[in-house]
């Protein structure tokens, strides 16, 4: 019987049962950790390298779309409202509006922003918005946008 080919096979099993239980004897002294750096300042700082980084992205620039330049009028309405308890009570609403559109937040800048006279002002012209809407012409549209989309 051979007895090289056990002793080998015995030699092996001892080697990988010392690196399984003393893994770092091998090591070599020399081999030391780089140290952390656990303190910053503008003068240490030294930043670790980029894991996970990907090109910038291109950004070009369109030019803004031409538009036409607005003219913005003004115009000052006596609008009614009654109110919950059935008063009726007249306001003076000042509103700004360009032709297509009436600017919301100048609706009724004429009173006191906040104020009971500026909320019902606000309420009031929303009907009147809605009243104007009927007639057929460009500013009947408008008026219908705004009874629309305007939120007293």
């Amino acid at each position: 019987m051979d007895t090289w080919p056990l002793a080998a096979r015995i030699l092996g099993i001892l080697l990988l049962w010392l690196l399984s239980v003393a893994p770092g004897i091998f090591a070599s002294a020399n081999d030391t950790p780089p140290k952390r750096q656990t303190e910053f300042s503008d003068r240490n700082y030294q930043p670790s390298r980029q894991i996970n980084t990907s090109a910038p992205v291109a950004i070009t620039s369109r030019p803004a779309p031409h538009r036409e330049s607005r003219i913005i009028q003004s115009k000052t309405e006596k609008v009614k409202w009654t109110n919950a308890r059935g008063e009726e009570a007249e306001y003076r609403m000042y509103y700004e509006y360009d032709g297509t559109s009436v600017t919301f937040a100048s609706v009724c800048s004429n009173h006191r922003k906040g104020s009971i006279d500026y909320r019902n002002c606000r309420k009031a012209a929303k009907q009147w918005f809605g009243t104007r809407c009927n007639t057929s012409s460009g500013s009947g549209r408008m008026y219908c946008q705004a009874s629309n989309a305007f939120r007293p």
